[in-house]
């Protein structure tokens, strides 16, 4: 299993712009506005290469949306998200989405007092005339810390896929490791499309905002991502393309236990096991011995 972590990921004049874009959309949504519903007409953004109609999913409430990034917007963005992740797609932390046709991002925002992002994995699933669904993934799944200073849940990784979901089981039953990245901002943790992950629960006293930018690199765009809104382009020429920082490679403390069974039932709860703390910034690795 794939997981790295990178602090310092962008310089300081991407990340204070991405805060700012991040901050006005949390605004928008938490005053119970549609970002998407801008005007009294639809108008999308300018259409590029990748972008499609949107159809009858422009019907759908868009709090919880997801929006496509195509590739060709990584060199030419539109918005201070698209220009982040162009910075990204330049960097060594995603070379395995060298193929990616484009991004998917969404903005995720929970107090300190909400229940924490329950356990799944991102996937696209396209039913088939004969009543089956095919499932896919993206490349790779990643997180970009907005907000939250060092407090917050910790982002959770099993190693593990659902690829056997239409048995109800994941696969492996056990996972041989599960790594546990700490909030930290503008740090970046970026994963296998297909890993089991999650939220894990606010157990370090933190009061405030857990703030991301999730970003997931597909091979081809998923149904349910959505062309991006026109008022979220930014009309300034010429456009601005962000920075990578230091990008300065996080090593995971290293955490051997015994069966994965003895832990389990913490895991279940979305909370740590003794032993180690992601809090503070902290990245762990458990791993188990096999079963």
């Amino acid at each position: 299993m794939r997981v790295e972590v990178r602090d310092d990921a962008l310089r300081a004049d991407a990340f204070d712009a991405l805060v700012a874009f991040v901050r006005a959309h949390v605004e928008m949504v938490d005053a119970g506005e549609d970002p998407t519903r801008a005007t009294r007409a639809w108008e999308d953004a300018p259409p590029l290469p990748g972008d499609v109609d949107d159809g009858d999913a422009r019907a759908i409430g868009a709090l919880t949306s997801t929006y496509w990034c195509p590739r060709v917007a990584f060199d030419a963005p539109r918005c201070a998200v698209e220009a982040v992740i162009g910075a990204l797609a330049r960097s060594r932390a995603t070379r395995d989405a060298r193929e990616a046709t484009g991004a998917e991002w969404w903005i995720q925002d929970v107090a300190s007092d909400e229940r924490p992002k329950v356990y799944h994995t991102d996937c696209d699933v396209m039913m088939m005339e004969n009543g089956t669904s095919v499932r896919s993934h993206p490349t790779l799944a990643s997180v970009l810390y907005v907000d939250g200073g060092r407090g917050g849940g910790a982002t959770c990784v099993f190693d593990q896929t659902t690829s056997r979901a239409e048995e109800g089981e994941l696969d492996p039953r056990a996972p041989a490791s599960v790594c546990a990245c700490g909030v930290r901002e503008n740090r970046f943790l970026v994963f296998d499309g297909d890993r089991w992950h999650g939220v894990l629960r606010n157990d370090d006293g933190f009061q405030g905002q857990r703030v991301t930018v999730l970003v997931n690199w597909w091979t081809s765009r998923p149904a349910g991502a959505r062309t991006l809104p026109r008022r979220f382009v930014d009309d300034a020429s010429p456009r601005v393309v962000a920075e990578l920082g230091e990008m300065t490679r996080v090593e995971p403390t290293i955490v051997s236990r015994g069966s994965y069974a003895d832990d389990a039932a913490c895991w279940d709860e979305q909370r740590i096991p003794a032993g180690a703390s992601a809090s503070a910034g902290g990245f762990v690795e458990f791993r188990y011995a096999s079963e």
